[in-house]
Order: C-alpha cells, then structure tokens, then sequence
C-alpha cells in the first residue's frame, strides 16, 4: 500500500482547510444539538481530524495538526455558546481523542491500513479508545462546569464519536489504497440503491422502523467494489442518516414523536446504527480484500511453478499411481519427442524410449510401494539427438494418509559431461610435452599425465597415490623459497599464494628427473574446487623451459651491452644539442647586430641608396632574417630536446593569435602571386595558452604552406570551433602545392626530416618548423594531423582544447575575406 505525499507548503494549505472544516462542522453540531441536550447528537468534526491524520500526516506534523485541532474545537464550542473554559475543555478533550486514535493507529511505526482483519481490530480498538477518551473528558466538563449528568453524557458522546470515527477514517485510510478493478454499470447501480434507499428509509415522511434496509447494499458493496467505494459510501450514508434524522426524519426521530424518546436517546440510536454498518460492511470489504489478494497470490504462485517447470533445465516427469504420465515440463516432452498434451495420460513405461520396457513397467506398477530407487541411470534414446544418458532423481508425492500417489522423475542429461570428462582425460594424455600433476590438500598425488612422465622420467604408478611430492623439486631450492615467505619448508611453499585466496600462482622451480638431472620449469598451481566453491586439492602445470631459460640469460646480456651503447648515444646526442644551442647563441648576437645595420643602411643612415644598393641590402636583410629563424628553431629545437619547453598559458583568443602570425607573414606572401584566405570564427576561441609560441606555431604552418605553394596556387588559413567536440577548437592551414607522398605522412613531424618531393625540387628549409609545431600543439594538450597527396596540396589540421570558462561578449564581425596578390 502506498500512501500520498503531499509538499511541505501543500501540506499547510491542506492542514488549515481541514481545520477549518473541524471548525465548521463542529460548530454546526453544537448550533444544531437538541434542545436540552448538553452535547450534539453526532460530532463528525471527529471524524474528520482522524481521516486527514491518517491519510497525509507524519512526525511532527501531525502533532502540531492535533493542537489545531485543540484551537478549532475550542473555537467551535465558543461560537455555538458555550463558555470559555466548558469550550476550551471540549478543545482538550477532542485533540485528545484525536492522538489516541492517531497513536494507537501508528504505534510501534506501523502505517494504517485495512488490509486483514487485525487492521480491522485495530482501527475498532483504537475507536473505541479514543471515544471513552473523549467520553469520560466531555462528561466531567458537563458535570463540573454546566452540571448535568456524567453518565448520560460520557455515554452519549462516546457513541457519537465512535461513529463519526469509523464513518469517517476508513476514508482516509483507503486513500492510499490501488484500484483494483474499473467502474462499470454494477458500481452505478449500487450506488443509486444505496443513497436512494438510505434517503428514502430516514426521510421525513417515512416511520416505519425499516433502518436496516441499507446495511444489506452496503454488503453488496464490500463484497463487489473494494474498500475506497465502502469507505465513502460510509460517508454519505452516515451524513444522510444523521442530517435527515436531526430533521426529524427515519425511524429513530419517528419513535421519539410516539414514544417520547430524549434527544440523546435518538442520537445514541442513529450513532448504533451507523457503528453496525460501519463494522459489518468493513468487515466484509476487508474479508473481501484478503480473499482477492489471496487468490491473486495462489495465481502468481501457479503461474511461477508453471513457468519454473517448463524452463527448467532439467526433465521433469510426474506419473501417477498407476503408472500414467500427469504432468511433464518442456524438457521431458523435448527427450520424449512429442508435444505435452499428447503424453499426458499416457503409460510412462510406453512413451520412455529405453530398451528394457518390462523393467519400467514393473517400476511403474510399483510406485504404491516405492518399486522405483531414488537414483538411476538409464540410456534414452532420443530422435535427433542419439543416445543421452540420463540421470534420475526420484521422489514420492503422499497424501494424508501417507500413502504415495505420485512419483517425480528428474533428469540431468549428463551426456555432454561424460563426454567432457572423456576428452580431458584424453587431452591430459595427449600433452606429451607439458607436465600436468595433480595433488589433493596434503600433497598426495593424485594425476601425473604423460607428459609429467617424459619430463621427469618416473612412471605415473611410482608416485601417484603416494605422499611423494618432494622428490621433484630441488630441496634446497625449497629451503629458500621457505624462507622468503616466512613457512617452514614443505607442501605449503607450492601453494602458499593459492591457499592465501590467489587463483594461481606461476613462478620457476627446479625440477630433479629420477637419474638426478636438474630441468627448469614453468610451474604454475592452481585450485581445485567443488561446486560449491571449497577447495579440494592442487593442480600444477609445468613446462621445460630450461633451454628458453638459457637463451633468456644470453639476450639478457646482450641488451645490456646495447643499453651500453644507447646510454652512450644518448651521451653523444646530449653533447650535440648542447654544442647546438652554444654556437646558435654565439651565431644570434653578431647576426642581430648585421640585421640592425642592414636596416640602418636601408633608411639611409649612411647617405642614399642606389636602387641597386637597396636590392642588394634587402637580400642581405632578407636573407639574414631567414638565417635568424633557422637559429631560432635551433634553439627551440634543443630546448624540445632537453624537455625544457617553457610555454607561459594564459587565458587568449587563439583569433587574435592567428591574426598576428597572418601579418607577421604577410611580407613574405605580399612578394608572391597566391591566392590567401582566412576565416576566423566570428565568436572569441577562447583557450589557455601561451600567444608567442601558439604564434610561432601558426607561423611555422603558413610559411610551409608558402614555400611548398607555386605562384598561382593558393593558401588558406581557417580556424572555428570543431562542431563534433565542443570543448575543441580547430586550427586548419591548407595549400594547393606540391603535396606529400603518404609514405612521407608519418615522418613530417620528425626533426631535420624533409619530403622526398622537397628534395628532388630542391627547395630550401631545415626540417624543423612541423616538429616544433607538433611539440607547442601537444603542449597545450592538443594535435596536429596531416592530409596530403602529391600535387593536390596539403592541410594540415590543430586541435586545441578550449577554456574553461565563457569569455567577453561574442565579437560582431566575422573575420572572413579572401585576397589575391600578383607582384610579378
């Protein structure tokens, strides 16, 4: 069952309606009692702080709701006339019936429910508790504080209480109930009877003494329609029956007219009636329900046992007293060859196709007195599948007599097993070459396959059965080992790591052959266990690798005279670099020096220059720039070398980095006749990186695209977000020169490589500027690739990871334009 949860702040919405529908119908009743009388005939307000108690409340909610109730009771009584202090202990006396249903109804953490008939007991006990509560309260406030009669009081709000409750809570109780069933014409039909009948049996008009007249649809509905459809039908009944008999409607009021009735007697009636339909009908709707919960349990549990026997793994066979088949699973049917439904009443000894048909016959005829053993083999032989050999476990079925009146075969085909077993022997005998040696717990050996016989030359009947394990192993290559583990020698020191929980443990022993002859194996030991899981013993398979062994040791030494030679290599290499970096240092400054007067001289600082002068200086220019950034990649180069890339990240937008290396490049591609495109995303492509070397990287990217692009052609540079990988950003340079041949794809970003195609064209370059490419793409955590084929150009493609976070506003422009330069 489950029960509804309302939010914190739903909850509070509903509490105050519900608080002040207590106040309301408390005050209609105290406005409406009869005159003379000192209580109402019926207080439902009651009723109704119990069915919200128990429908939504839990903890301290529902506390601070009964304390409500206290204030809306005691207002209640205030306002039908009643004095302070005789309202405020009607307030008490009412928030203490309340918290004593609710607390007997939840004791112990339980949820209310009305799910068997012990729920039943307990919301009647709990009534029951609640009203004498509230009796003996309301009937010492009547007798104290406005002096009118204890008894007649106590027992008179006892009732009414008692009624309201049981009309009332049911309803909140069922809330959380599942329907069961949809509402159809019957449900229609009973409900029309029912209030049409209560309406016409305590109207006004009618006297006659016929106010059990509705109790029997009430049945109706408890047995038909479920516990929520009886639960309100309570309701309405009960608020027709008491309004209408206030009236002076039904029998009730109609007795008080001729036989002088008091006013409470009249209501102690009304309260009677409504207790006994209240108690029968959930009585009934509650033996109802364990009925249909029950049935729908028994046809789970048939429906489970159906399926569980027609999947099992196993044949499963029933055969009655006389020998006839009962019930069978699609298994058995499966072996049988033939559908379930025609071997059900068939003789069992007829349809199962062994060979000796006299023997189950008389099995069969015997199950009265228990013919047939509890284990048996038999061979069946089965259309389609062959002979399969099964194995029977046997048990009877008894009646209360004792007396067997069924028996249930089950089979295991064990054929694919047998023929398992039947194989590994046959490998284990096959493996000539490996030593297969089983032992139990204590080291008894118990297999030595033929191949243990080769390696060790003793015969497989001279140490099996015998506690003989030490005499295969070097004794004192068993102390050693004893002694690393910390165990004293023998058994344990084999299978130390297995009996510790390892599934195997593989390492290498010296094995001694029976002439005394030493062999190195591979030996590893594993468990043994049974099917459930305990172990039962050792199995260890061994290879000679004493030959391996020696050749392991002579390429042991071999590769260390070659680590030798690599770490003085490396030696040699290390010189080079920093024999490399010195003289780039040393080559720099005089260099920085030429190009600081090659330009000095070209803004005439030492007089005009000639055209030709000019010509002659800006070779000299160009050409010492281009001796610069050769120096320079040198000295990167080394820096890559020694692991001493020194990158500076920092938050940037990689469009302004491409911006600057496109300038940076321009007076190069300004000289030439391309084509040159670039588009930049129009939005920022925010990454942490260092500008100056994503720069170098740019440049280093263009100025190959340059040099390996004839005039004519036509260099792009593109660089977006990656629309598959959001959190990449993709850099892209591509030429329409002379390619690269794709054996040359993975050699491009090594140092000092060139293409076979730059060098048959001769064009000039160092090797360099990809492999420093390469080195600044991957430190920054991203790559580079390369796609390229002869004479169709070449792109190649940087993949960055973006930032971590947004950054500025998006730019508005796109950076997108295309420029065509021809200087010839």
């Amino acid at each position: 069952m489950t029960r509804p949860t309302l939010g914190r702040a739903r909850w509070w919405v509903a509490a105050a309606l519900a608080l002040v529908g207590v106040f309301v119908l408390g005050a209609t009743a105290v406005r409406f009692a009869p005159p003379g009388s000192t209580v109402a005939v019926w207080w439902p307000a009651a009723g109704l702080a119990v069915s919200f108690l128990v429908a939504t409340a839990r903890g301290a909610r529902a506390w601070l709701f009964v304390v409500g109730v206290l204030v809306s009771s005691a207002a209640a009584n205030a306002y039908g006339g009643r004095s302070p202090l005789v309202a405020l202990c009607f307030g008490v006396a009412n928030a203490a019936e309340v918290a004593v249903v609710y607390g007997l109804l939840t004791r112990g953490g339980r949820r209310p429910a009305l799910a068997s008939m012990e729920d039943l007991w307990n919301l009647l006990a709990a009534t029951l508790a609640g009203a004498l509560v509230f009796g003996l309260f309301a009937g010492l406030t009547v007798s104290i504080g406005v002096g009118g009669p204890f008894l007649a009081t106590a027992s008179a709000v006892t009732a009414s209480h008692a009624a309201a409750v049981l009309v009332f809570a049911p309803l909140g109780i069922a809330v959380g109930t599942r329907r069961t069933r949809r509402p159809g014409f019957e449900d229609l039909v009973q409900w029309v009877v029912v209030v049409g009948l209560t309406a016409w049996v305590f109207n006004p008009d009618q006297a006659l003494p016929l106010a059990f007249l509705p109790i029997p649809v009430l049945v109706w509905g408890a047995l038909r329609l479920g516990l929520r459809t009886v639960a309100i039908q309570l309701l309405v009944v009960g608020v027709l029956a008491v309004t209408l008999t206030s009236i002076g409607g039904g029998p009730f009021a109609a007795a008080a007219r001729v036989g002088g009735l008091r006013p409470e007697t009249v209501g102690a009636l009304t309260q009677a009636f409504l207790v006994t339909a209240a108690v029968t009908a959930l009585s009934l709707a509650v033996a109802s329900t364990q009925r249909r919960a029950a049935l729908a349990d028994l046809r789970s549990e048939v429906e489970l046992s159906s399926v569980v026997l027609d999947t099992a793994a196993s044949a499963i066979i029933v055969v009655d007293r006389a020998g006839a088949i009962a019930r069978l699973n699609a298994t058995a049917a499966r072996l049988l060859g033939a559908p379930e439904a025609e071997l059900v009443g068939r003789p069992a000894a007829e349809v199962f196709p062994v060979d000796d048909h006299e023997r189950v016959s008389a099995q069969m005829a015997g199950i009265g007195e228990g013919a047939v053993p509890l284990h048996e083999e038999q061979d069946w032989r089965v259309t389609g599948l062959g002979v399969r050999h099964i194995v029977w476990t046997n048990a009877y079925l008894t009646d209360d007599t004792g007396h067997r009146t069924h028996l249930v075969k089950t089979g295991v085909d064990v054929t694919d097993e047998r023929a398992a077993r039947t194989f590994v022997e046959a490998v284990l005998e096959a493996a000539t070459a490996t030593a297969i040696i089983g032992t139990d717990l204590d080291g008894v050996i118990t297999l030595f396959n033929r191949g243990a016989e080769t390696v060790l030359g003793w015969r497989a009947s001279e140490v099996v059965s015998r506690k003989d394990w030490s005499l295969l192993h070097d004794p004192a290559e068993i102390d050693r080992r004893a002694e690393e583990l910390g165990v004293e020698p023998g058994f344990d020191v084999l299978v130390h790591r297995v009996r510790g929980g390892a599934a195997t443990e593989t390492r290498d022993w010296t094995y001694v052959r029976k002439d005394g002859t030493r062999r190195t194996v591979s030996l590893t030991m594993s468990g043994i266990r049974d099917e459930g899981g305990q172990l039962t013993g050792y199995l260890g398979v061994a290879e000679d690798v004493t030959r391996r062994r020696q050749v392991e040791v002579t390429l042991q030494v071999a590769l260390d005279r070659e680590r030798e030679a690599v770490e003085e290599l490396t030696q040699l290499d290390r010189t080079k670099s920093d024999f490399v970096s010195a003289v780039s240092h040393e080559l720099r400054t005089p260099l920085a020096s030429v190009l600081g007067y090659t330009e000095m001289l070209e803004d005439g600082a030492a007089g005009a220059l000639t055209d030709r002068q000019l010509e002659l200086v800006a070779r000299v220019d160009r050409n010492g720039r281009r001796l610069l950034s050769l120096i320079e990649d040198l000295l990167l180069n080394s820096r890559i070398e020694a692991g001493r890339l020194e990158l500076a990240p920092r938050r940037c937008d990689l469009s302004d980095v491409v911006a600057s290396a496109w300038t940076s490049v321009e007076t190069v591609t300004a000289q030439r006749d391309l084509v040159r495109e670039v588009e930049v995303s129009p939005r920022p492509l925010w990454i942490e990186g260092d500008p100056a070397a994503l720069e170098r990287m740019v440049t280093n990217l263009l100025s190959n695209a340059v040099k390996f692009t004839p005039d004519g052609g036509r260099v792009a540079l593109a660089a977006h977000p990656d629309d598959r990988r959001p959190d990449t950003v993709r850099l892209v340079v591509s030429d329409s020169g002379m390619g690269i041949p794709e054996s040359d794809h993975e050699r491009v970003f090594a140092r000092f490589f060139r293409s076979s195609a730059a060098n048959e064209r001769a064009i000039q370059g160092s090797g360099l500027g990809l492999s420093i490419v390469r080195a600044i793409a991957e430190g920054h955590g991203g790559s580079v690739s390369v796609a390229s084929a002869p004479d169709e150009g070449s792109t190649f493609t940087v993949c960055l990871p973006v930032a971590g976070s947004a950054g500025p506003p998006t730019k508005a422009a796109s950076r997108t334009y295309r420029d065509h330069r021809d200087d010839s």
